[in-house]
Order: structure tokens, then C-alpha cells, then sequence
């Protein structure tokens, strides 16, 4: 009997680790640049654009799905063709994998959405086009709510997200209050909305508890930070500030914290290849990268993961404090196909046993191809096939300038497309992004 409750008592122990173990997962997406000028085919005014100015956002699927009917290319964004079958997608994927929440990594609207609103309505007034903008977000809000109904969304502002322009920010103003309440639609618990309520509004930031994960999940608006955003000095401060109080609470009540963001830190590699001569384009100003990366090496062993959008490829890196902690940053390629890429979204594997990200998955839409979503790689497939329960940084540091993973890399760049020069600019351009993130050390490398 003795010999039998012994037994008992390990099996579950056992039992208790191995739940504890057990793989916790999220879905990202980014990028998504939603474009209803596409349909219009140079036709002004555009009789679908009107109808859409005087409808409610809950009338535009409707609308959209009479007009918007053509497939998605390469070289344009989202139409409602790709944003349904994305979604589509990631609803399928997130429901096998058991997703547990979604981010979408900013860039709600398409590029140079302004001058087509006043190309295809004829509306040149600023009342006009907000009004349309504040119904794109909340069209865009009811689509990510249909399509994950009982989960969690958290949304990050993007570059091309504002009232004004592309990298335009006004802290404290109407854009960030009213998409503050579109946004906050899709947080569920209590708390976590209404701390999203108290600090977006200031300058579109938040962060929420994700007790699964026993996790902080820290949402920075980085376009305050961009190199082209203009005047915003006072606002990218304060929330450097806010920051650091962040992770010191995350410290002091022994959590994890997450980093979600739109525009990494570190060298645009794409457009500083783009220029005749060789310049370097930074991706924040200075002083805040500076500030940023003092944060991250003081609270190194606190955070698990970066994750980012903006670059519309497949990237990462790791960032090395000292030998102990090491931060994974990871992007998520873009939903739209703008710059040639194939669209697509990541679902992430977490262990709360050991806190630490273990893996991700890319999904893709070869839209030369089959057009159809899949699977394109499994990270761990790739970079750590021999190592069971590992933190995703073991994987990454396996990457070399040369060998077979440098290949793989450069093939998933561009989510399976040669629409970026990677492979021609791959060492020591692409190879040195990966490595550095300050633009002395970034030159020193490419030397």
C-alpha cells in the first residue's frame, strides 16, 4: 500500500511538471496597411469611396465585398480580398495552436492614405478625412473582434496610424483618445482595459497583465522615437520614463515582460541600400536608441522577447548584455504585399515553466503560387533541431555569416520572394543588422 501511494505521489509530480511545461502560444500580426483606393482603379471620384464616407463602419464588409473583388498583387497593399483571407488564416491558426492572445504590431492603414482619400472622395478637408480614418480603425477593429471572439487583442500604433501623416504624432490629442476607445473594444479584462484607457490617450502606449504567462505584456508607441518623426522630443522622454517604471514594477513583482513595438531599433538596412552613396539610416534618433538599449541591459533578465513590424520581412536578432541574458528580437513580416514580399503572420511558443520563448512559426501567402496560406518554416526546424525546451536565443546565436542557416535566413527574409537584396548585400549589411543596433558599432561591423 505503502509502495502504492508512492507511486501515486509521483506520477503526480511528474504530472504537475509536465503541465507546467506545457507550451503556452500567440499569434502577431503586422503591417496590415488596409487599402480601399486600390479599388477604385483610377476611377475619380470613386463611387466606392463615397458610399464608404457616408456609411457606418458596420456597413463597410458589405460594401467592400460588392467593389473590392480583385486579387491581391505584389507591389500594392491590403485590399479586402487579402485582409479577409489573412484573418481567415490566422483565425484557423490560432484556433489549432490554442493561441491565447493576438498582437498586431501597427500600420492599420495603407501608405499615403491621405492623398488618395483626397484623390478618389474629392473631400480636401481635414474634418473629413479624420472622420474617414476613425471609420477605417473602427472597420479594422470589428474584423479582428469577429474574427477572435474570445480572445485578447492588443493593437500598437504604426507609423502610417495618425490623424496628420505618415510619422506624425500629437500627444494628448484627438487621434490617440479616439482610438483608445476603438482599440480598447478588443481587451477584455476589466484592468487591462481601463490601464489602456488611462495611458494611450497620453501618447499611445500601454501595458497589460497576462497572468498565463505571468507576464507583462509592454506596448510602445516607437514612432515617437523614428528619426523622421518631428518635434516629439518632450513625448519620447516621457515615455522612456514610463518605460522604466514598467520594467521596475515587473522586477519588483517577479513577472516576465513582453516588448511590443512598431519600428525596431536599429539600421533600416533596405532603405540605406536604396541611397547612391553609402549613408546609414538609423531607425529611432540616437539618444533614444541610447536610452532604449540602457533600459533593456539593466533589465535583461526580466524580459523574454522583443517583437516588432515595420520591415515587412522576416527577421531577428539577439541582443547581448553579458553572458547570462540575452534579449531575442524578432519581426513579423507584413500582411501587405507593397514591397514585393509574399504576406504573412507568426504564431509564438512560450514556456511559462522556464519563462522563455522556445519557437515561432511563420505562415505565409505565396501569392505567385498556389495562393493558399501555409506553413512556411518552423524555427525550431531550422535553427535548433537538436535541442528540446530551448530559449529561442540558442537557436539565433547558431547563425553564422556563412553555412546552410545563413542561406535558410536570406530565403525566409523576404517571406520566400528576392524583393529585398539580401542575398546579393547579405555580408556584411543584413549580416551586421543582426548583430548591432547602434550605428558606430553597425559601421564598425560593416568595416
Amino acid at each position: 500500500m505503502r509502495r502504492y501511494l508512492l507511486a501515486i505521489l509521483c506520477w503526480m509530480m511528474v504530472s504537475v511538471a509536465y503541465a507546467d511545461e506545457a507550451a503556452l502560444h500567440f499569434l502577431t500580426l503586422a503591417d496590415i496597411h488596409f487599402d480601399p483606393f486600390i479599388a477604385c482603379h483610377n476611377t475619380v471620384p470613386c463611387p466606392l469611396i463615397k458610399q464608404l464616407q457616408h456609411a457606418p463602419a458596420s456597413a463597410w464588409p458589405a460594401l467592400l465585398a460588392k467593389y473590392d473583388i480583385d486579387p491581391p498583387q505584389y507591389k500594392q497593399d491590403s485590399n479586402y480580398p487579402l485582409l479577409i483571407s489573412a484573418l481567415s488564416a490566422a483565425k484557423q491558426a490560432a484556433a489549432k495552436e490554442d493561441a491565447k492572445f493576438v498582437i498586431v504590431l501597427g500600420d492599420f492603414l495603407g501608405h499615403n492614405y491621405r492623398k488618395y482619400y483626397k484623390k478618389y472622395s474629392g473631400d480636401q478637408t481635414m474634418a473629413g478625412y479624420q472622420a474617414f480614418v476613425k471609420k477605417t480603425l473602427s472597420f479594422l477593429t470589428d474584423q479582428l473582434a469577429n474574427t477572435f471572439p474570445s480572445l485578447n487583442v492588443y493593437s500598437v500604433v504604426g507609423n502610417n496610424d495618425s490623424y496628420q501623416g505618415d510619422y506624425a504624432s500629437d500627444p494628448n490629442g484627438k487621434f490617440f483618445k479616439d482610438t483608445a476607445m476603438i482599440w480598447s473594444r478588443l481587451i477584455k479584462e476589466k484592468n487591462n482595459r481601463a490601464g489602456m484607457l488611462h495611458t494611450f490617450p497620453i501618447g499611445g502606449y500601454y501595458a497589460v497583465d497576462i497572468p498565463s504567462f505571468h507576464a507583462r505584456l509592454i506596448v510602445l508607441n516607437t514612432v515617437l522615437f523614428s528619426s523622421k518623426a518631428d518635434g516629439e522630443e518632450g513625448a519620447a522622454a516621457a515615455e522612456l520614463n514610463w518605460l522604466h517604471n514598467e520594467l521596475t514594477a515587473v522586477k519588483m513583482k517577479h513577472q516576465k515582460a513582453m516588448i511590443a513595438m512598431h519600428i525596431p531599433a536599429g539600421i533600416d538596412v533596405y532603405a540605406t541600400l536604396k541611397l547612391r552613396l553609402f549613408r546609414l539610416i538609423e531607425l529611432w534618433k540616437p539618444e533614444d536608441t541610447n536610452r532604449f538599449e540602457a533600459e533593456l541591459k539593466h533589465f535583461s533578465p526580466q524580459i523574454v522577447g522583443i517583437f516588432a513590424g515595420h520591415l515587412h520581412s522576416d527577421w531577428f536578432q539577439v541582443l547581448t548584455f553579458n553572458n547570462v541574458d540575452r534579449i531575442p528580437v524578432t519581426g513579423t513580416p507584413s500582411i501587405s504585399p507593397i514591397i514585393g514580399n509574399n504576406p504573412g503572420f507568426k504564431i509564438y511558443t512560450y514556456l511559462p515553466a522556464s519563462q522563455q520563448i522556445e519557437t515561432f512559426e511563420t505562415y505565409y501567402y505565396p501569392l505567385n503560387q498556389r495562393k493558399m496560406w501555409g506553413v512556411e518554416y518552423h524555427f525550431k526546424g531550422i535553427y535548433q533541431t537538436n535541442c528540446d525546451h530551448c530559449s529561442i536565443v540558442s537557436g539565433m546565436g547558431a547563425l553564422q555569416a556563412t553555412g546552410s542557416l545563413a542561406d535558410y535566413y536570406k530565403q525566409f527574409y523576404a517571406v520566400g520572394t528576392a524583393s529585398q537584396p539580401i542575398t546579393t548585400q547579405w555580408d556584411p549589411y543584413y549580416w551586421c543588422a543582426i548583430r548591432k543596433i547602434q550605428a558606430k558599432e553597425y559601421k564598425e561591423c560593416v568595416k
